[in-house]
């Protein structure tokens, strides 16, 4: 069973989202604060400066809320081990980002903390592949060695912005790179990437910026995820590791190959979740072995075929594939990616 959703872009403080619109073939692009698009999505947005409820919810194309649609029939969507290992609920989220400016500094819980401290059956283990960047573009992504506890919160007390991003690697970013960010790692995406966000399904973080880039202060509690001051400390892993290390351990570029799945990211990195490229020429076919998973076209345009219908697709386009579909039949001259539950 494939499943379409209605358009899902969620406010963020940073701006951006043009990519985005072009992406999806919108002739009006623009960057503002709706820079995400989030796929097949039951995490509502934590966002305590601008609450709307039910914010980041995706609803089909038929009006009902994902939510919804599983409570009726999660244990066929997502299969039965699925179902009764998360209570019901997706174990990714998916998003579309595009960063018109960098992104502050955050870092997010691994999910030990995140049930031991937040309430949460999940942390916030993430991943960027990246469609599109700037000649320009980065990301900032773990501490460098020698990087205290006692020296970061001093930075954050001072606000000392570039000391903080001087305690954390920088690399160069390009269209086809996977950066895997590990729960307890700080990070921050610069300005001029476009990228492919999956995750565990929670919008927890903390941040030791007050103000982003573009002049947003942000509320205490977006700071310090309701950990309070002293608390948001305890989510940093503060092991500190070589340019080469971080590199070694937290980036990959895949090959490209036609009508065949490659893996992105796999167990090598996590077992929080999965993604696989696949490039159609012609014809081609994948099996998800059971899991569900959120599929999204990058390039060109084919159909797939599903309960025995061929479903037109173009770039741009995105669906969620059920653990009980089958074998995915695909035709066409398109390349695919495939976020793939645990």
């Amino acid at each position: 069973m494939i499943v379409k959703f209605k358009e899902n872009r969620v406010r963020r403080a940073y701006i951006g989202g043009a990519r985005i619109d072009r992406f999806v073939g919108k002739s009006d692009a623009r960057d503002g604060r709706y820079p995400e698009e989030w796929l097949a999505s039951t995490v509502e947005a934590f966002n305590p400066d601008m609450p709307k409820a039910g914010e980041g919810i995706s609803y089909t194309e038929e009006g009902e809320s994902f939510s919804t649609l599983l409570e009726r029939d999660g244990e066929r969507l997502l299969g039965k081990n699925a179902y009764l290992s998360d209570s019901g609920k997706p174990s990714l989220l998916v998003k579309l980002l595009d960063s018109a400016e960098r992104l502050v500094i955050q870092c997010h819980p691994t999910v030990e903390f995140a049930r031991e401290r937040m309430g949460s059956p999940f942390g916030k283990t993430e991943c960027w592949y990246i469609l599109d960047a700037e000649p320009d573009a980065t990301v900032y992504l773990g501490f460098k060695e020698g990087i205290t506890r006692e020296r970061w919160e001093a930075l954050f007390r001072a606000q000392d912005v570039d000391g903080m991003l001087a305690c954390l690697h920088q690399f160069p970013v390009k269209a086809g790179d996977l950066w895997f960010v590990a729960g307890g790692v700080p990070h921050a995406i610069g300005g001029g990437s476009f990228m492919i966000e999956l995750q565990e399904p929670s919008d927890l973080m903390v941040i030791p910026e007050r103000v982003t880039p573009s002049g947003v202060t942000l509320a205490d509690a977006k700071l310090h995820g309701g950990l309070g001051f002293d608390g948001m400390f305890d989510v940093f892993n503060y092991e500190g590791l070589s340019e080469d290390e971080t590199r070694e351990r937290y980036f990959r570029h895949p090959e490209r190959k036609e009508n065949q799945t490659v893996p992105i990211v796999d167990a090598s990195l996590t077992d929080k979740f999965s993604m696989s490229r696949i490039r159609v020429s012609g014809r081609a076919k994948t099996d998800l072995s059971d899991s569900y998973a959120v599929a999204v076209v990058t390039e060109g345009n084919g159909t797939v075929l599903s309960d025995g219908k061929q479903i037109p697709l173009k770039k741009g386009d995105n669906f969620f594939v059920s653990a009980c579909t089958g074998p995915l039949y695909m035709e066409g001259n398109m390349e695919l990616v495939l976020c793939i539950s645990h």
